[in-house]
């Protein structure tokens, strides 16, 4: 006759399963403690939790502050939850409630960037001490900015940034055949009901690339041979793209960014009004885009080439509707 093995001991090894994982647990969620600990202000309180999978730590409010000769940055939120698998120090996901960043470059005269938001939500992927991945998404933020007259309101924008450090092989004295250094960084962004002002809601889609000669350390590094490639700045309504941009940014050396491009719009009346601050006129859909060059500096004055008034009218859409107001 077998003899019954009794409950309480084939619970045993579950039970030393579980001590052993808490046990384990419990290290990962000081080591996330410890990381926030370096970035926060001394005296934050963080609460942990989340056992026994996701790690989880909550602070209410919460402050991110950074300064450098060049930089200076914060980030508020009056409630802020970073979570974490606990076997990848690596990876956050991050909850941001009721949150107001601002970015201020030092360099250059009144390029600050104020962001205010009721919610928000990030994560961010390290691939050691550079920046794999970092995106975030804001709930209806408004934006103001020195680089640009109006203010800015959007039902949603993310965005997306990465290093992308090129091998030093490759970081050479550009060429005729590559006018810039290698792109060291990128920066995309998305948005939904984008208005500028008091311009019509919009579709926004920004891709742009951070060239220099190495990877990115300092803004004076960056500002010394460095450019910012706008590979393609769209904006679009329910009938479809309005004006699409392409530029370069280039530090000047004096507080500005130098700013040459293209815009390819079916708008181009509205395009120049907006360029220039004046009341947006009531124009019809172009059938085929204008290209307009654009130059100047950022903060400052930018300006567009005028219409050649020797050239007629191109044809119009008049079955579609005009084109949006753009601020």
């Amino acid at each position: 006759m077998k003899r019954r093995v009794p409950l309480w001991a084939t619970l045993i090894p579950l039970l030393l399963g579980i001590a052993i994982w808490a046990y384990l647990w419990r290290g990962y969620e000081a080591r996330l403690e410890s990381d926030l600990s370096k970035l926060l202000p001394a005296g934050t309180k963080i609460e942990g939790g989340g056992f026994p999978y996701r790690l989880q730590a909550r602070m209410q409010p919460a402050e991110l502050i950074f300064e450098d000769t060049a930089l200076s940055a914060s980030a508020k939120a009056a409630e802020a939850i970073v979570n974490r698998v606990p076997w990848q120090n690596d990876r956050q996901v991050i909850s941001l409630r009721d949150t107001n960043a601002t970015l201020l470059l030092k360099p250059l005269n009144g390029a600050r960037i104020w962001v205010v938001a009721p919610g928000a939500q990030a994560s961010l992927r390290l691939e050691g001490k550079r920046i794999g991945r970092l995106s975030i998404v804001w709930d209806k933020p408004e934006l103001a900015s020195g680089l640009f007259a109006s203010p800015v309101r959007a039902k949603a924008l993310e965005g997306h940034f990465r290093e992308t450090p090129a091998p030093e092989a490759v970081a050479v004295a550009p060429s005729s055949a590559s006018p810039v250094f290698p792109t060291q960084a990128q920066l995309v962004l998305n948005g939904t009901e984008v208005r500028f002002g008091d311009g019509a809601p919009l579709a926004l889609s920004f891709e742009s690339d951070f060239t220099a000669r190495a990877a990115l350390a300092s803004y004076a590094g960056w500002a010394d041979d460095g450019t910012m490639e706008i590979r393609a700045a769209a904006l679009s309504d329910s009938t479809g793209e309005v004006a699409r941009l392409t530029a370069t940014l280039v530090p000047d050396g004096d507080g500005y960014l130098a700013i040459a491009g293209t815009i390819d719009t079916i708008c181009p009346a509205s395009i120049r009004a907006a360029i220039a601050g004046e009341p947006a006129p009531i124009e019809q859909r172009a059938r085929k885009p204008e290209r307009i060059a654009i130059s100047g500096r950022l903060p400052g004055e930018v300006t567009a080439t005028p219409r050649d008034a020797s050239k007629p009218l191109p044809p119009v859409r008049g079955q579609e509707p005009p084109c949006p107001r753009l601020r």
